[in-house]
C-alpha cells in the first residue's frame, strides 16, 4: 500500500504529529511504502520525511510564514499553499492519503481537492475539524450551532483581531458534506464531540493512539535510575509534564499545588517541560526539578519510569499519549476527568479520575493510593492495559482495517470526481 502521513511537523511537533510518524515508521516496517510530509522537522529531511512544501530551506521558511500572515489576518489555512508541491510529488497516485495536525500548516482546501482524486482519511486530534478554528471549545457551545463571534480570537491558533471563524467553519463543513473525507479519532470522547457538532455525515471511527512498549517500559532498578537521573532515591516523587509550564490547558498549577499540600508526605516534584524565566517563583514551597524540554524518548521513558505516580491536570485533551507513555513505563496515573482521557486510565483499576480543578479531591486521591498499599500492583496493571491496548502491533492492525475500509468504500461507492 503506498500511503502519504501528513501533518506540521515530527514528533516535535507534538502529539499529533509524533502520532504521524510514528505511523510512518511502523508501515514502513511492515513493507508499505510511506512518505511523511511534515512542513517542519526538528530531525530534517530525507528519505521516508519529505517537506511538506519543498524547494530549499528559505521556501520553507517562506510558505510557514505565509501561513502565519493568513492565520493573522483571521483566515487561517485558508489558502492550500502546500498543494502545488503535493501534486507535483504525485499524491495523486497514492492509494491513500492521511491527514493529522492541520492547525498553522495546511488548508482544508488541500484535502478537499485531493479528496476528488484519492481516498483522504482526517484523523481529528483535537477540535478544530469542525470549530471555526480553535483546538478545545472549553465552555463555549457555539461549535454545535456555527461559531463567533468567538471568545478564543487572540489566542493561537486563532491570535488575529478579525474574526473570520463563522466562515472557516462553513467551509470546514463544506469538506465534511462532501462525502469524500474519512474522519478517524483516536477517543470515543472526540467522536462524541464530532458528532454532536453536526458537521460531520457520519461518526468518526475511533482508532487509538499507540506508544512503544519496547521503548517505555519499567526499570528493573528503580534506585539506579533515580541516581543516574539525579534524584532522590528514597523521596515520594510525583510527575508532571507539559510542552510548556506555563501553558494554562496543562493545569501544572493544579499539580504543584497538589504537592505543595502533600508536605506530610515528602513529595519531591519531578517537572518535565520549558520553563520561562521568573517561573521558579511558582514553586515557592515545593522541592522540584525541572528537565527542560525532552525531545529524547529514550530520556522521557527514564523519567516516567523513576517516578511514583504522574499527576496529569490537563483541562483540555483528546487521548494524550504522556498517559499512555507514563503507565507503559508502570507508572500510573492521577488525572483530571478531562477529554479521552477516563478511556485510558481505569479509575481504582490502576489510577484514579478526579473532576476537573478539584485540587482537594487531587491531593486526596493521590492519599488514598499511597494509604492503600496498591501502587506495586498498579504499577503492573497499567504496564499490561498498554500491553494490551495500545502497543504498535495493535495500532498497525487497527490503521491498515480502518485503511482498507476506507478505500473500499471509496471505490464502492465512487465517490471521487
Amino acid at each position: 500500500m503506498k500511503i502519504a502521513m501528513l501533518s506540521k511537523a515530527d514528533s516535535a511537533g507534538g502529539g499529533a504529529s509524533s502520532v504521524a510518524e510514528t505511523l510512518q515508521e511502523v508501515l514502513s516496517r511492515d513493507g508499505h511504502d510511506v512518505i511523511h510530509f511534515a512542513a517542519w522537522s526538528s530531525k530534517g529531511f530525507g528519505g521516508g520525511r519529505q517537506p511538506l512544501y519543498g524547494g530549499g530551506r528559505w521556501w520553507q521558511k517562506g510558505v510557514r510564514a505565509a501561513h502565519e500572515v493568513s492565520r493573522m489576518a483571521g483566515l487561517a489555512e485558508m489558502v492550500p499553499f502546500e498543494l502545488p508541491r503535493l501534486l507535483k510529488a504525485g499524491v495523486k497516485d497514492f492509494d491513500l492519503l492521511h491527514f493529522h495536525d492541520l492547525s498553522s500548516a495546511i488548508s482544508p482546501w488541500t484535502l478537499y481537492h485531493l479528496s476528488r482524486y484519492v481516498p483522504v482519511v482526517w484523523t481529528i486530534h483535537d477540535c478544530s475539524p469542525f470549530t471555526g478554528g480553535c483546538l478545545y471549545p472549553m465552555e463555549c457551545e457555539r461549535f454545535r450551532s456555527h461559531c463567533g463571534p468567538c471568545p478564543s480570537l487572540g489566542e493561537w491558533p486563532l491570535d488575529s483581531r478579525f474574526d473570520f471563524t463563522h466562515t472557516m467553519q462553513r467551509i470546514k463543513a463544506k469538506l465534511h458534506s462532501s462525502g469524500r473525507i474519512s474522519c478517524f479519532t483516536p477517543s470515543r470522547w472526540m467522536a462524541d464531540m464530532a458528532e454532536a457538532s453536526g458537521k460531520l455525515p457520519e461518526r468518526p471511527r475511533v482508532v487509538p493512539n499507540a506508544v512503544d512498549i519496547a521503548l517505555y517500559k519499567p526499570s528493573s532498578d528503580v534506585a539506579g535510575l533515580r541516581r543516574r537521573l539525579n534524584l532522590p532515591e528514597q523521596r515520594l516523587i510525583l510527575l508532571a509534564s507539559a510542552g510548556f509550564l506555563s501553558d494554562e490547558w496543562k493545569g501544572i498549577g493544579y499539580a504543584v499545588r497538589a504537592v505543595r499540600a502533600l508536605a506530610d508526605r515528602n513529595p519531591f516534584l519531578l517537572l518535565v517541560g520549558s520553563m520561562a524565566p521568573g517561573e521558579e517563583a511558582l514553586l515557592d514551597g515545593v522541592e522540584w526539578h525541572a528537565t527542560g524540554y525532552v525531545g529524547d524518548a529514550s530520556v522521557m521513558a527514564d523519567f516516567y519510569a523513576a517516578a511514583d505516580l504522574f499527576l496529569f491536570c490537563s483541562l483540555a485533551d483528546n487521548q494524550p499519549l504522556a498517559v499512555l507513555e507514563s503507565m507503559a513505563c508502570g507508572t500510573p496515573v492521577i488525572a483530571f476527568d478531562t477529554g479521552g482521557v477516563p478511556e485510558l486510565v481505569s479509575h481504582g483499576e490502576h489510577g484514579l479520575v478526579v473532576p476537573q480543578k478539584d485540587e482537594v479531591q487531587l491531593v486526596e486521591a493521590v492519599t488514598s493510593v499511597l494509604d492503600g498499599g496498591c501502587l506495586p500492583e498498579w504499577r503492573q496493571r497499567a504496564r499490561e492495559y498498554v500491553v494490551r491496548n495500545h502497543g504498535l502491533a495493535v495500532l498497525l492492525e487497527n490503521h491498515l482495517r480502518s485503511y482498507q475500509a476506507v478505500i473500499d468504500k471509496w471505490h464502492e461507492r465512487g465517490v471521487h470526481a
